[in-house]
């Protein structure tokens, strides 16, 4: 038996306990009744998370700011896209779609999350889907490194990034609002007139698997409990996942975006008085807690010598994945972009997608 079959049959077994609070399926069903309109016609709210109340209604927005932007391609258009988040911050990124797409003749969709510190990316990195036939939403994640701000106050400070804001509670925070984006822009890709709803795919790497997975299952889970959901997500590939078993990746890190933690005990709690606390609120937050509500297909890849992201994290997520899965590890890689990952994710969303 060879060095790497042995790990990967340790990997294999490894399915820790779910972390999920006794009240985490009603946590994300409330969140998710904030930007879905209840059947009723009674508007979404936003939550004062200080005062942890409803501050007012609001009626979220499902439709993209679209402005042309012109490139030297006849076969794709693009479009610099803008969306009003549900607290009023405005996410900004790329749309690119075949040029023939429209009401008549509908085409997948495909959402790219990036990875952690980021941006939405380059409009040439998004060709390579658009001219294969899908259309493609690339958006900041809110307050990193694009044109995306972050306009919510937090109770308390963090270390630098963005792991620790809003630490004080589940409903403060900064993961939650950020997993609620991420659905939303799905949301309103999958309402766009030239986009077939029932073929919607998530991917990104590293943060952007992430997010992927918690979208993917959040609209599943409360696809036929809450009105108004239209986005089907039939294929989802994750990428290196990050914010998977928490609590083992931050024992476990080499470095990454953990790092924050390492600080911030450092700085507010040296002697880790507060960490069960800490790691109750991230336990919201863990994409392996969602795993089991995920129920299209999911493609997912590993690194064997990634420090940020330890091996055995990504594979408590995929081992309690319920549904079609394929995970594939790459023994001499770390954290980092995997190119020959690309042409399996061309093959996948393919094969699920593309008809």
């Amino acid at each position: 038996m060879t060095i790497l079959e042995e790990k990967l049959i340790e990997l294999g077994k490894y399915k820790p306990e779910l972390t999920r609070q006794p009240d985490f399926e009603r946590f994300w069903e409330m969140a998710m009744e904030e930007i879905y309109p209840s059947a009723s016609g009674i508007p979404s709210w936003r939550i004062d998370t200080e005062a942890r109340e409803i501050s007012e209604e609001y009626e979220v927005s499902y439709a993209f700011n679209l402005e042309d932007c012109l490139y030297p391609l006849e076969k794709v258009k693009v479009y610099k896209a803008s969306l009003e988040a549900s607290d009023g911050t405005l996410l900004r990124g790329w749309y690119l779609c075949p040029a023939e797409a429209g009401e008549g003749n509908k085409v997948p969709g495909l959402v790219r999350f990036h990875g952690y510190s980021s941006n939405k990316g380059k409009i040439s990195e998004l060709l390579l889907w658009a001219l294969q036939g899908y259309a493609i939403l690339a958006m900041d994640v809110r307050g990193q490194c694009g044109d995306t701000p972050d306009a919510r106050v937090y109770s308390s400070g963090a270390f630098s990034g963005w792991m620790t804001l809003g630490l004080d509670s589940p409903m403060e925070y900064y993961y939650r609002q950020v997993y609620l984006d991420s659905v939303q822009m799905i949301e309103s890709l999958a309402r766009r007139p030239e986009v077939d709803p029932l073929r919607i795919g998530l991917f990104g790497n590293s943060q952007g698997g992430a997010l992927a997975i918690a979208s993917a299952a959040l609209l599943a889970r409360f696809a036929s409990s809450i009105p108004g959901i239209t986005a089907n997500v039939a294929a989802v590939n994750a990428g290196i996942p990050f914010l998977s078993d928490m609590k083992r990746a931050y024992k476990e890190h080499g470095d990454g975006p953990w790092a924050e933690f390492d600080w911030y005990f450092r700085m507010h709690d040296p002697f880790h008085e507060r960490e069960d606390a800490i790691f109750e609120t991230l336990s919201y937050f863990d994409i392996m807690n969602f795993a089991p509500w995920v129920k299209c297909p999911v493609l997912v890849s590993a690194g064997l010598k990634d420090t940020a992201c330890p091996p055995p994290t990504i594979f408590a997520l995929y081992n309690h994945l319920s549904g079609e899965k394929e995970i594939i590890p790459y023994p001499d890689y770390g954290h980092e972009m995997i190119d020959n990952h690309v042409d399996k994710q061309i093959i996948f969303f393919a094969r699920k997608l593309l008809r």
